[in-house]
């Protein structure tokens, strides 16, 4: 008798393991069909058991026989009706054999039926599920220590440094140092949140920083104010009042002041301002300081006719298109921040108000 070779071997353990998936869907069809012809004899077993038992059960006082009896067939349903579930709905077990059980057992023979019917239904129909493969992510995060590897965008790498604490000290020092000659426009934020630094000569040098501009301009408000009364004309006043005025707006604008500070100045910035219009109202440039300090304290109905006077006034229409889409932003009128931005040219826009523009215009 001849030994079988290797490759008769290989040949007959592949067609083994072909055979196995082709069993499977084989045995799980003759699994379902036995299921479902179970459904149907329990459910009518149930409803002949029932229409015997409860007149009977009905007129010697005693239904225990009766819902015993339906319990017991709506459990065997209940097996039978989750193996014809899909997979996804088969879980949570018990929960689902439980309200399996309750409607075979509470709805004699439809319920079962329903549940039969519906488990066709899903099999032959299956829903199609847009969202399978989506995922949840989590927020990104950004990342400081990756910004020495961008060429580009040098101040907002030094910003990155001072806020990344891991960074060596002496690094982030030279960095404050260099974001100095920066405007305190852009860096007045960072450096109040330097001031909480755990290095001590980082805040420091923020809090000298910020100090030093505030002087520079508290002192330009001294010694102006000083000549307030010594004008002779309202010419000079009116100079002098806008000078004020443009001089605390500063203050507002460079980030140099917060809280009760930060609304003092702009009470004092539009105080100055009101004074010169008094003299002169058709100064367009007063009438837009007006309209930005009244943004400023979220007042969008007085700045939107500070600025629609200054607009009157001439004042250049591509500088207040800005301010003025911000108004209707914070009135709700979106159609209104569309047009106006829409109206800007790119030459007009400046390149950070650029996706700014491209977003509302599209």
């Amino acid at each position: 008798m001849a030994k079988p070779t290797s490759a008769t071997l290989s040949a007959t353990g592949s067609a083994a393991a072909s055979a196995v998936p082709v069993a499977r869907p084989v045995l799980r069809a003759l699994v379902m069909t036995l299921a479902f012809i179970a459904v149907v004899v329990l459910a009518l077993a149930q409803a002949w058991a029932l229409w015997q038992l409860a007149p009977t059960s009905t007129a010697n006082g005693a239904l225990e026989p009766a819902l015993l009896l339906d319990a017991v067939f709506g459990a065997l349903q209940a097996l039978m009706v989750w193996l014809l579930l899909p997979l996804r709905y088969r879980k949570p077990l018990g929960f689902t054999l439980l309200f399996v059980w309750l409607v075979c057992s509470f709805v004699p023979f439809f319920g079962g039926m329903i549940l039969l019917v519906s488990c066709l239904w899903a099999a032959w129909f299956p829903a199609r599920h847009r969202d399978e493969d989506m995922q949840e992510v989590p927020t990104p995060q950004f990342v400081t220590y990756l910004m020495s590897r961008v060429s580009h965008g040098g101040g907002a790498r030094l910003q990155a440094r001072l806020i990344n604490t891991q960074v060596n000290a002496s690094d982030r020092l030279s960095a404050l140092v260099a974001i100095q000659s920066m405007p305190t426009r852009t860096t007045g934020t960072l450096l109040r949140e330097l001031l909480a630094d755990p290095v001590e000569d980082v805040r420091l040098i923020a809090y000298g920083t910020l100090d030093q501009a505030e002087n520079e301009v508290m002192q330009k408000i001294f010694q102006t104010a000083q000549t307030l009364d010594y004008a002779q004309s309202n010419g000079e006043r009116h100079a002098i009042n806008r000078q004020l005025a443009e001089l605390y707006f500063e203050l507002v604008y460079q980030n140099l002041v917060q809280g009760a500070v930060y609304k003092h100045t702009l009470e004092q910035a539009d105080r100055y301002a009101r004074a010169a219009l008094e003299t002169d109202a058709s100064d367009a440039a007063l009438w837009m300081i007006r309209g930005r300090l009244a943004l400023a304290n979220g007042d969008a109905d007085e700045a939107q006719h500070h600025m629609a006077r200054a607009q009157d006034l001439g004042f250049p229409r591509e500088r207040l298109v800005p301010w003025m889409a911000e108004v209707a932003f914070l009135q709700g009128n979106y159609p209104r921040v569309s047009e106006l931005l829409a109206s800007l040219t790119n030459a007009a826009s400046l390149p950070m108000l650029n996706p700014v523009v491209r977003y509302w215009s599209t």
